[in-house]
């Protein structure tokens, strides 16, 4: 039951190693300035409150799946992800639990009793704001051009190959901030997340991650 649930909340949030140089971005030898940054605005950063358009592609489907909505990020561990089109559904973090709810259907799951749940959640989390760069069990490769960062990064965990080959993220060279975030997975398909309008540190009511 567990195994079936990880794998709808890795496809709702994220959806061969790649080592391919990306148009127009250069490889960075020297990664510790980037790092540095990263971590400083991470360490400032109280809370998110960001759209976001999601792109989902899917082999057997002709069309990519577009998506939108609004993700509000509290620190330490507090997540609200409200796709808002073209349909509701509703994916909240909080102190180790997890709620899920689409129309009449309501899941709630205890990350903590799960090992591989807690790593998605941390996953994400770090994602968002950039610390995922600093996780010992992804190996990573940076990029370059004027405007931003390329970051690819993949996992080294037996579990987390099972359901993810390659991450990628665009990191902002203006505010050391994620812009986007695309996760491969196995059979190739992917879910790329472009974050818009993003507010840091502004104040959001504790009620808006209740998983009550």
């Amino acid at each position: 039951m567990q195994k079936n649930l990880l794998a709808i909340v890795v496809s709702i949030f994220l959806g061969s190693m790649v080592h391919a140089q990306p148009a127009g971005y250069t490889k960075v030898a020297d990664t510790a300035y980037i790092l540095r940054k990263v971590n400083e605005v991470a360490s400032q950063t109280n809370t998110i409150n960001t759209e976001f358009v999601q792109e989902k592609n899917l082999a057997f489907l002709y069309e990519k799946i577009i998506s939108k909505g609004i993700l509000l990020y509290q620190k330490p561990d507090k997540l609200r992800l409200e796709y808002t089109t073209p349909f509701n559904y509703l994916l909240i973090m909080n102190s180790g639990e997890l709620l899920i709810r689409s129309d009449n259907n309501e899941i709630k799951i205890d990350l903590e009793s799960s090992t591989m749940f807690n790593e998605i959640n941390e996953l994400i989390i770090n994602s968002i704001q950039g610390k995922i760069l600093n996780m010992p069990e992804l190996s990573t490769l940076f990029y370059q051009n004027d405007e931003s960062f390329f970051v690819q990064l993949w996992p080294k965990q037996e579990e987390l190959k099972k359901y993810i080959k390659t991450i990628e993220l665009y990191i902002s060279k203006k505010d050391y901030t994620v812009t986007d975030f695309k996760i491969i997975e196995l059979s190739d398909d992917y879910t790329l997340i472009k974050f818009v309008n993003k507010k840091i540190n502004e104040e959001i009511p504790d009620g808006r991650f209740n998983t009550q």
